[in-house]
């Protein structure tokens, strides 16, 4: 799938969408995740929200991601135990 940043702001954070419309990207009408790195105690805190539209014969698939949640905050936590042992 092929995705453009769309926003990059010290402030508001990050935007990138998916450009793409063929293989797995026929499944969404748009897709976008926005990051943020706001301060924690612990040092930095990177907020990450994904924000999907189906296209309506695909709505049947919801329930499967909203299930996928799990395997992509695990895939983020991975990334930030790899990042932070780099």
């Amino acid at each position: 799938m092929s995705y453009r940043v769309t926003e990059a702001d010290p402030v508001r954070g990050s935007t990138v969408q998916l450009t793409s419309t063929s293989g797995n990207a026929r499944f969404f009408q748009s897709a976008e995740w926005r990051f943020r790195v706001e301060h924690a105690p612990e040092g930095a805190c990177v907020i990450c929200v994904a924000n999907f539209k189906l296209r309506f014969p695909y709505l049947i698939l919801a329930p499967i991601f909203y299930a996928m949640k799990k395997a992509i905050r695990s895939d983020l936590e991975h990334l930030k135990r790899t990042l932070e042992n780099d």
